[in-house]
């Protein structure tokens, strides 16, 4: 290793833990660091403790009555869990033994089937402590797709919500080499053992995690949308997993000790636990709402004082398409940010978001595969539309023309991004990983250019965009000018085929509620700030536009129908 190498390694260590000082100041985590906390911390190092089950000891360590988890109930009437984090820590080290029992430890792989609730972030942190995999699988999912990700992943354990039983009892048709006794229900299913069983194990110690060696952090696997096919494993050990990112991201947006996070994303996806274990990591409170609906979430940050919370596009144009007079009832002042992610988030969205709620809006981009890449803080999105921010650090991006070489600023190519954070692979699939790698860089198909300032636009999806004479259009510019209209709630447009242009475009409209337009309204609308070959040629008026469960819209769903609705 050569001086220059040496001493480039020792400046970006320096960096990592001036970062980290800094974050650990900023977010209030100092507070739980007193040096009696510290010289118990110190007393059990030798106990292992790693990852979320460290975390949570040291809260509840300095303050084991600090509010660690609501889990507000599904339905009026019901039960709500209140749990503080000396009570998490003993939940935690109880399951850790039960999922021993089950036969989980490092590199163990255990299907997780649940709603959005507290289990699901102890059983998280159970699994981090045992070196296990937790393999997420959506709740929406049928019995096909829930043995399909059971066989791909190759679970030894399952644990499910006691009304997906059916599915799940369908499923076990088709995974024969798991066994019932290796499926646990949370809440009473007939002939499954229970949840409340698994944390009464034989023999266990509430106040100690089980003890398995090479245990530690474990792994995730979450399936990928599959918006353009079927899904894909991608697999992340995180053990390997750096924090440059994650500190560089940290310190950008006010996340505190006294965070309370609204969890209303599903748990089973990849952006939702990772802002829950963000707030987990600085002793911050996860308000956990089981079902979004928009009045309710409103309702909620009123009474529980919510100070954050992490939204998709869809859910944020649901709240906005509440009555003003209706958005104005809650006291919604306790808000210090809201995050979007996971999909494009229109940039007439994200100015009404900030005139109702002020300017507290972030927006990240980053993907299952490759964890957190760019952000654009409050005011940048509408201040430079279409924006996803600035590249957060610890990444390297490459925009990669069709050539294979870097595309200059202000030109659209490929994203590939490299950082700490990127996922192992797709799970028995190393064709498909080889085709998303270059030298070391990974992408997801989204198609984005850089401008003078060094921030980042997404273009739209390799697979979405369309090319109608030769000319490459990219439906995301389109759809944002149609989201504009004031009689636009949402929109999509795809690409169909054509005789003599190649693909053609068709626009999908859903109205704000009691509005009315034309589609030669619309496609004027269009034509004044966009060329004319981005006039969609065909505009169907719908319901809903058909997404997954992260606002992802599923395109060929569209195209599908656009082939089968002859033109006239």
């Amino acid at each position: 290793m050569d001086l220059t190498h040496r001493l480039r390694k020792l400046r970006k260590t320096f960096e990592l833990m001036r970062r980290g000082a800094q974050v650990f100041r900023s977010t209030g985590m100092h507070h739980s660091l007193s040096p009696l906390v510290a010289l118990k911390l110190a007393r059990d190092s030798r106990k292992g403790r790693k990852g979320t089950v460290a975390v949570v000891h040291l809260h509840a360590l300095a303050d084991p009555l600090r509010p660690a988890i609501v889990a507000l109930p599904a339905e009026a009437g019901g039960d709500e869990v209140r749990l503080n984090y000396g009570e998490l820590e003993q939940r935690i080290n109880r399951l850790t033994h039960g999922l021993r029992s089950l036969g989980i430890g490092p590199g163990e792989r255990l299907g997780v089937f649940l709603h959005n609730t507290h289990e699901y972030l102890e059983l998280n942190a159970a699994l981090g402590a045992l070196g296990g995999v937790s393999v997420q699988i959506g709740y929406r999912l049928k019995a096909a797709e829930v043995a399909y990700l059971l066989e791909n992943s190759g679970a030894r354990a399952l644990v499910f919500h006691a009304d997906l039983a059916p599915v799940v009892e369908e499923a076990l048709n088709e995974v024969k080499r798991l066994s019932r006794d290796a499926c646990v229900s949370l809440g009473h299913a007939p002939g499954f053992r229970s949840y409340e069983d698994l944390l009464a194990s034989p023999g266990c110690d509430p106040m100690e995690p089980a003890s398995v060696e090479g245990g530690g952090f474990g792994g995730m696997m979450v399936y990928t949308s599959g918006t353009t096919g079927k899904s894909k494993g991608a697999t992340r050990d995180l053990k390997k997993m750096g924090v440059e990112p994650i500190l560089n991201f940290i310190a950008q947006f006010p996340l505190s000790r006294d965070e309370r996070h609204l969890v209303v994303c599903p748990l089973y996806h990849s952006a939702a636990p990772a802002f829950v274990a963000m707030v987990i990591g600085v002793g911050g409170c996860n308000v956990i709402l089981p079902h979004f609906e928009p009045e309710e979430v409103l309702r909620c940050i009123e009474r529980e004082r919510i100070t954050s919370s992490m939204m998709v596009p869809t859910m944020l144009g649901r709240l906005m398409s509440l009555p003003a007079e209706t958005i104005r009832k809650y006291d919604t002042s306790s808000l210090r940010w809201i995050m979007s992610g996971a999909a494009p988030l229109p940039t007439d969205l994200a100015r009404r978001v900030e005139d109702a709620f002020g300017p507290i809006l972030y927006n990240f981009y980053g993907a299952t595969e490759t964890g957190l890449v760019t952000i654009a803080k409050p005011g940048e999105h509408t201040a430079r539309p279409g924006t996803i921010g600035k590249m957060i650090g610890g990444n390297e991006i490459r925009l990669i023309g069709p050539d294979g070489s870097e595309v200059p600023i202000g030109q659209v190519g490929e994203l590939y991004t490299r950082n700490s954070m990127l996922m192992d692979g797709y799970h028995g699939n190393q064709a498909a990983t080889d085709a998303a790698m270059k030298e070391g860089f990974f992408s997801v198909g989204d198609l984005a250019w850089r401008d003078a300032d060094g921030y980042y636009y997404l273009a739209d999806r390799k697979t979405d965009m369309v090319i109608s004479g030769g000319v490459n259009i990219y439906p995301w510019e389109i759809e944002q000018r149609l989201h504009e209209h004031p009689a636009v709630l949402d929109a999509a447009v795809v690409g169909v085929p054509d005789p003599e242009w190649g693909e053609t475009l068709v626009a999908y409209i859903v109205l704000q509620p009691g509005a009315s337009v034309t589609a030669e309204e619309l496609q004027a609308h269009v034509r004044q700030t966009l060329a004319d070959f981005k006039r969609p040629r065909r505009v169907f008026f719908i319901d809903s536009l058909p997404r997954n469960p992260t606002g992802k819209i599923l395109k060929r769903e569209l195209k599908a129908r656009a082939l089968q609705t002859p033109a006239t």
